[in-house]
């Protein structure tokens, strides 16, 4: 007969007995000191760079305040957003800009889309379609025409920089999905850029760009201007409810972003003299209307012409359109 006594052979996946555990050597702890140390040097050097870059609080914008807040507590996220401001500083006019005026048109699209498939549908004419899209951009390059940002716009009016012989800003308004899934390859294809005008209260809505995504055409070198928060009409709805669409877009951005936001477009062009004074009071630099045009005026930097791309322009269509003045 077996021997009751005697322990069966334990199994490989069985958990070690007491008796085992005990026999084994403790292990040998490996000492945190040089990483601790290493992590809080870290932590130190970041800190200091953020306050040398940002100059410290006083004078800030609350919107940069609060930006520094948020990233306080994670060195690695306040390293990037110190990186965004130093990339992308603030431009601010002169209190008493030398009168100048630059011929820069500024082309306004909305949706570049399959009308067909779209799910929220727009007015016909601020569809264009893809392909066209393509195109367009294509035919602007081919006639020499070269594409600025918002800086380069902003330093010939006020401090009399050079641009390109045919300069083109190109401008998006309210903030479509298809200015990351159709409009961004074609740029990048064809070394373009433009400013995105974004409706900050819909980044959940369906159809439209997420914040992740706003931040995704930042880091590609686009730029990223204010569009209100909900889109409404500005002119008449109170000094309370204007500085919360004007401001509050712009504080929205500049949070999410981590650097400042310098252009603004009217929801549907409207202004009237209050929605330029809260412009101007938000910070802004420039702003688009949707009155027809390409001369940009350094006496009126907030209310700049552009010109309008529907669905009915062609790539030819529009080479004629900027020969004659923009005024199509």
């Amino acid at each position: 007969m077996p021997d009751s006594s005697a322990r069966p052979p334990r199994a490989p996946w069985d958990p070690p007995s007491r008796r085992d555990r005990a026999r084994r050597p403790a292990p040998r702890r490996r000492s945190r000191g040089p990483l601790v140390a290493l992590l809080a040097a870290a932590v130190v050097v970041v800190v200091a760079v953020i306050a040398m870059a940002s100059g410290g609080g006083g004078g800030r914008p609350a919107s940069h305040r609060a930006a520094r807040a948020s990233v306080a507590h994670h060195p690695l996220a306040a390293a990037r957003h110190a990186a965004r401001a130093a990339s992308h500083p603030a431009l601010v006019p002169p209190a008493s800009p030398a009168p100048r005026t630059v011929r820069v048109p500024i082309l306004m699209y909305h949706r570049v889309h399959a009308y067909a498939t779209e799910l929220t549908k727009s007015l016909p004419d601020l569809t264009v379609e893809p392909p066209v899209f393509a195109a367009e951009m294509t035919a602007l390059q081919q006639a020499g025409y070269r594409s600025i940002t918002v800086a380069q716009l902003f330093g010939a009016l006020f401090h009399g920089a050079p641009l390109p012989p045919k300069p083109v800003l190109i401008s998006a308004d309210d903030g479509y999905l298809d200015d990351l899934t159709q409009m961004l390859p074609v740029l990048e294809a064809h070394h373009m850029t433009a400013v995105f005008f974004i409706i900050t209260g819909r980044f959940h809505e369906p159809g439209f760009l997420t914040a992740s995504q706003v931040r995704r055409l930042d880091a590609d070198g686009m730029d990223i201007g204010a569009h209100t928060r909900s889109h409404v009409d500005l002119p008449g709805i109170g000094a309370a409810a204007l500085a919360d669409q004007v401001a509050g877009s712009r504080d929205d951005l500049q949070r999410l972003l981590g650097h400042p936001v310098a252009a603004f477009a009217y929801p549907a062009g409207r202004f009237d003299d209050a929605s330029v004074a809260a412009v101007r009071q938000a910070g802004f630099a420039l702003a688009v209307t949707t009155q027809p045009g390409e001369q940009e005026s350094s006496t009126q930097p907030l209310l700049m012409p552009r010109v309008r791309v529907g669905r009915s322009m062609t790539p030819q269509g529009l080479l004629s359109c900027l020969a004659s003045g923009g005024g199509c």
